[in-house]
């Protein structure tokens, strides 16, 4: 494998993806932004859009010179699900390196409150029970978030909760997250918020034993998400986040 792999979002609204598995999606109207589809660059793999139930297709908003990517779902469609969502096409060899995910995150104000916490970020697991890691926002609140792991093995699962945050409503904040992912062993997790370290973390995250790839062995691999995916809510309201500087890769 190459020394290093990187996604990136600049404040450009450019996303660069050289993940090596990666492969490229047939052009067409479902592969444009803003189409419900999947996000396309020039020179560059896709990342793949991710949506159901009551979604607004993911959108790149401006504000003066700065580009960033809009998710909203707003909970009034059919099903159990609402989710807008981006994620790599490839997936990370779990084990040999540590993951870095750095990015700026706002949540305008008056966006909903859920009667069920729900994700803004993911680390998804090729085979396993999923997500291992992630960032949540808290049950009941508008802008309270949660960094946490899980583990599952066989029937039980388990949650923890590395580190929290208190956004304020309409203002960026920076985060910087590095994850070592070795299913059935201790994995690490640390996160810094604005500069400062909020959370250190040590233990069993994932699913371990599993075989998600034929002819590839038990090795497995993991791949980023990131918007909104959460339980559909029709009197809840519409949620919102945006992403900007967005950098993920394996150091």
């Amino acid at each position: 494998m190459p020394k290093a792999t990187t996604t990136r979002l600049s404040g450009n609204g450019e996303i660069l993806n050289r993940h090596p598995i990666a492969r490229n999606i047939p052009p067409g109207p479902s592969a444009r932004l803003g189409s419900g589809g999947n996000y396309r660059e020039a020179g560059s793999p896709d990342l793949l859009g991710k949506y159901q139930g009551a979604f607004s297709p993911v959108t790149i908003a401006q504000e003066g010179s700065n580009r960033f990517l809009r998710f909203s779902v707003s909970g009034q469609g059919r099903g159990g699900k609402d989710r807008a969502e981006l994620s790599q096409q490839g997936y990370y060899r779990a084990g040999r390196r540590s993951l870095q995910a750095n990015f700026r995150l706002r949540i305008p104000e008056g966006s909903g409150v859920s009667n069920n916490s729900f994700y803004l970020m993911q680390l998804w697991q090729l085979g396993g029970r999923n997500p291992f890691a992630g960032l949540r926002m808290r049950r009941g609140e508008s802008h309270e978030v949660d960094f946490i792991t899980k583990s599952a093995n066989g029937g039980s699962r388990q949650l923890n909760k590395v580190a929290r945050f208190s956004l304020v409503p309409g203002q960026w904040h920076n985060f910087q997250m590095r994850f070592r992912f070795r299913p059935g062993r201790n994995s690490t997790m640390s996160v810094a918020a604005d500069g400062i370290q909020i959370g250190s973390w040590r233990g069993r995250a994932g699913t371990p034993n599993v075989q998600p790839i034929p002819n590839r062995g038990p090795t497995p691999y993991y791949r980023f998400k990131f918007g909104i995916y959460k339980r559909n809510e029709p009197s809840a309201g519409t949620f919102t986040t945006h992403f900007d500087d967005m950098l993920v890769g394996t150091l």
